[in-house]
């Protein structure tokens, strides 16, 4: 019997030193790119990963990683103070570009703290690296600010883009969470509720139906052929305005 336990112990060890050799074979681009990975579908993973052997833990502050990694599972806008380890996480992820980090950063600069301009470039960041959020905020934020006619035709391309991946509705669902979880003071521009006014008058495509077209609809459903492309985004400007009073 102790033969047979000696002999697990010993199966045991052997498979565990050929686990660590087989990762210490790899080259680090290797080891960061599995890392980040799996750090950007769990935090979770990603700690207990990097805690498995030190090559992972080695490579685990690589800025592409920090990139990458999920943060769902903190707090967007915390109530209490953060420790100080999860305070030294967030601003590396921060440094690194999370695409994630920047666009919480951008909404709170944005719409909380004052920050417009800081906030502003935050969300276009997020939005540069294809953050849907980010996207949807900074498309509403360009149809807002008015004036020059890129805006709004920059605008509208991100709004379409949303709409065609299907995730128009959840970026509702998501920034509508986002806005009731912080102090807003700083409310978008409510003159573009007589912009989209104006505009609603003088244009022959629209077909209004009652209520709001597609709050509780699938995104798929949205946009109809006598349906006028410029007035579905005002309406949907004016639904995103509402959330702030």
């Amino acid at each position: 019997m102790s033969y047979i336990l000696s002999s697990s112990k010993k199966f045991k060890k052997t498979k565990k030193d050929n686990y660590i050799s087989t990762l210490q074979s790899l080259p680090d681009d290797l080891l960061i790119d599995i890392l980040s990975r799996v750090g950007s579908i769990s935090f979770t993973d990603f700690f207990n990963a990097k805690l498995s052997c030190r090559d992972f833990l080695e490579v685990s502050q690589e800025k592409f990683i920090m990139k990458n990694i999920s943060i769902e599972k903190f707090h967007a806008v915390p109530w209490w103070e953060v420790k100080d380890e999860i305070s030294s996480f967030l601003k590396a992820c921060e440094e690194s570009g999370n695409p994630e980090l920047l666009y919480r950063q951008g909404m709170m600069e944005f719409f909380s703290l004052k920050k417009v301009e800081s906030g502003e470039e935050n969300l276009k960041r997020a939005m540069e690296m294809e953050h849907m959020e980010a996207s949807y905020v900074y498309g509403i934020i360009l149809l807002c600010k008015g004036g020059e006619c890129s805006n709004e035709e920059q605008g509208i391309k991100l709004l379409n883009a949303v709409l065609k991946s299907r995730k128009l509705g959840e970026c509702r669902e998501r920034t509508r969470a986002f806005v009731l979880s912080m102090w807003v003071n700083n409310p978008i521009v409510k003159s573009q509720e007589l912009i989209t006014s104006r505009h609603a008058e003088t244009c022959g495509g629209r077909r209004r139906r009652r209520g709001w077209p597609w709050i509780y609809e699938r995104d798929e459903d949205v946009i109809d052929e006598n349906f006028c492309e410029a007035c579905m985004w005002d309406d949907e400007v004016s639904l995103f305005c509402k959330r702030f009073l």
